[in-house]
C-alpha cells in the first residue's frame, strides 16, 4: 500500500498509531500540531489520510477540517481521542471527518477504518472525474 497519511498529534502520542500504520503499509509523516499540519497541507505534498488527535495544543480538529475543505485537498479526516463517546461521534461526522477512534488503538480496527476511509476517498475521486467528463 502506498497510501500517504500525515498523522498530526504531539510527538508523546504518536508512537503507537504511527507503529500500527506504518505495519499496515501506509507512509507516514507525523506532525506535532496544528500550525504544522497546516504547511504540511499547504504544500504540494498530496495525502490520502489525516489521522488528527482530538486536543491539539493549538487548535483543534475541527480547525484542520475546515482547512482541509476550505483549501480543497482531497483526503479523509480520522479523529482519534483518549475516550469517545456518540455526541464526539456525531459532530466528528456531522462536520465532514470520516470517522473518529479511541485509545487504546487496535491494529485490526485502525486497518480497516483506514482502508474504508481510502475506498471513500477513491470513491469521491472516481464520481468527480466522470461528473467532470460528462459535462
Amino acid at each position: 500500500m502506498n497510501a500517504k497519511v500525515l498523522l498530526v498529534m504531539s510527538p508523546e502520542k504518536q508512537h503507537p498509531l504511527l507503529a500500527i500504520l506504518e505495519s499496515s503499509g501506509f507512509q507516514v509523516v507525523p506532525s506535532v500540531n496544528l500550525l504544522d499540519a497546516q504547511q504540511k497541507l499547504s504544500t504540494p505534498v498530496s495525502y490520502d489520510l489525516l489521522f488528527v488527535d482530538a486536543e491539539l495544543r493549538d487548535g483543534t480538529w475541527n480547525d484542520l477540517l475546515q482547512f482541509v475543505l476550505e483549501s480543497g485537498r482531497n483526503c479523509e479526516m480520522i479523529v482519534c481521542a483518549r475516550c469517545g463517546d456518540e455526541q464526539l461521534w456525531g459532530e466528528v461526522i456531522q462536520r465532514g471527518a470520516y470517522d473518529l477512534i479511541c485509545e487504546p488503538y487496535e491494529e485490526r480496527e485502525v486497518a480497516r477504518i483506514a482502508n474504508s476511509a481510502l475506498d471513500s476517498q477513491y470513491m469521491k475521486r472516481f464520481v468527480r472525474h466522470a461528473e467532470a467528463r460528462a459535462s
